[in-house]
């Protein structure tokens, strides 16, 4: 049995999704709503409303689960009140004979220091949430020592893709769908490593699957700049409208008003200068991965969008 924490987000669906499709039975966990999860079906998927605070809850949705895949998804300006009692509340409930899924992202490293970044990078991070998610990968890492379970942590660059509605790439899909100007981050003229929803979900799966242990970086098809993207995705919309750089004055503005706004501002860093992953591990140890193009992942992803807009 396979648990999914957070199976309504973008990449808990994703996986929920991947292990349906490989035939493994699974217990997708939501909170609040499990609108996205009531369109799988089938009788290898169980839903439960879980709530992460509630150790006795938790403890009833681990039991016969040998593989767990921590994927909650909480607002950044809820990160500091939630992941760290959650993630000690499942690590505190693991044994021998389980597997913690944890996926991750760069912000620990800061700023790459060279390119591309391998899995060896110093975690110099300088951001609130960067020194967060250190201490919450510290924290797996001792959980893991004490009580014996196998962790692995799948490292990614940021992901879109269906069902991927942040704050980002949300209102690029479903701009570019209303012909309006959509913009990216900072600098058009950067590349930057992304990595299609549903490739990180494979790639989670395979690792968890596979026996093996550890931080693995994800990259996806290629490293692109912001304007080739966002160009790629007006062309795949039939799209008129236009793109623009998001300064970053313009982010802290609206971060007086918006509180996921000023939590994003501290990681513009990333868009600013190219961020490049070094995925020669994942790859030589997997050679069937084959990541989705831009072409294809984007072409999918405007189709979800235009279905969700109605």
């Amino acid at each position: 049995m396979n648990l999914v924490i957070g199976g309504n987000g973008g990449l808990g669906h994703s996986i929920t999704q991947e292990l349906l499709a490989r035939g493994r039975l699974v217990k997708a966990t939501y909170h609040r709503s499990s609108q996205a999860l009531r369109r799988l079906k089938g009788p290898l998927l169980t839903l439960a409303a879980v709530d992460v605070m509630n150790e006795k809850v938790l403890a009833e949705a681990l039991n016969g689960v040998t593989t767990v895949y921590f994927c909650l998804n909480v607002p950044y300006q809820d990160w500091y009140s939630v992941m760290p009692g959650a993630l000690e509340r499942v690590t505190r409930l693991l044994k021998i004979g389980q597997t913690l899924v944890f996926p991750g992202n760069i912000y620990g490293y800061g700023k790459l220091q060279y390119l591309p970044a391998d899995e060896r990078h110093p975690k110099e991070a300088r951001t609130r949430k960067g020194k967060l998610r250190n201490q919450l990968e510290e924290l797996l890492k001792t959980e893991a020592a004490l009580r014996g379970f196998r962790y692995v942590i799948p490292r990614y660059p940021d992901y879109y893709g269906p069902n991927v509605t942040n704050r980002l790439f949300g209102p690029i899909f479903s701009g570019a769908l209303q012909a309006k100007t959509i913009k990216w981050p900072v600098k058009l003229d950067v590349p930057h490593d992304l990595v299609y929803i549903r490739d990180a979900a494979r790639a989670a799966v395979l690792l968890a699957e596979s026996g093996e242990q550890g931080e693995w970086h994800i990259s996806g098809s290629g490293a692109i700049e912001g304007r080739q993207f966002l160009m790629n995705i007006q062309r795949a919309a039939g799209s008129k409208g236009k793109c623009c750089a998001l300064p970053a004055w313009a982010v802290g503005l609206a971060g007086m008003f918006n509180k996921e706004a000023n939590e994003f501002h501290e990681l513009l860093y990333e868009f600013e200068y190219p961020l490049l992953l070094n995925d020669h591990k994942f790859m030589m140890r997997f050679p069937e991965y084959n990541p989705t193009s831009y072409k294809k992942g984007i072409k999918e992803t405007i189709d979800w969008f235009r279905e969700e807009l109605g």
